[in-house]
């Protein structure tokens, strides 16, 4: 298939494609799945005989692989934490509940959790951080910064909600 026709292939059905793979997928993973049907056509030395039918077949099957993965790995995570402790270790004594401390950071967006946990957790300098994320120093830090301020704040709120 020469390029000219698999683009307009691809202009035309991975809209309703992408549609389709939703039924299964976030949005992201659709769009994923489907740009990972056609990088497959690409490679393919003679196309389908019903191209139509092929995409959409390729695409279910490609979901379906993404949740059996996703299945995969939700069972490793759950086995390896039920293994090891979560983020915080519940202490005794200790002023800091584990539980909310955990929920603060799920509750963080992502580039602010990874900030925060690539700079406690990995004991990472800024400059260390900024290198494996591609970003600025300054962007880390307000990411840090933001992150640590949203785990007090909820940390705080939680805490007032537990004073009688």
């Amino acid at each position: 298939m020469d390029a000219q026709e698999l683009g307009r292939w691809f202009e035309r059905e991975s809209s309703p494609l992408v549609l389709y793979a939703r039924q299964w997928l976030d949005p992201p993973a659709a769009e994923d799945a489907v740009q990972d049907v056609f990088m497959s056509l690409i490679v393919q030395s003679q196309p389908p005989e019903h191209v139509k039918a092929w995409l959409y077949r390729a695409v279910r099957n490609r979901a379906f692989q993404c949740l059996r993965s996703r299945g995969r790995r939700t069972r490793r995570e759950d086995r390896a934490g039920a293994e090891a402790p979560g983020w915080f270790e519940p202490s005794p004594g200790k002023a800091l509940d584990a539980h909310e401390a955990e929920q603060a950071l799920r509750r963080l967006d992502p580039d602010e959790r990874e900030a925060v946990t690539l700079r406690i957790w990995g004991g990472l300098t800024l400059e260390e951080i900024a290198a494996i994320l591609s970003c600025s120093v300054a962007t880390v830090f307000r990411r840090y910064q933001r992150g640590i301020e949203n785990v007090r704040n909820h940390l705080e709120a939680s805490c007032q909600e537990k004073i009688p």
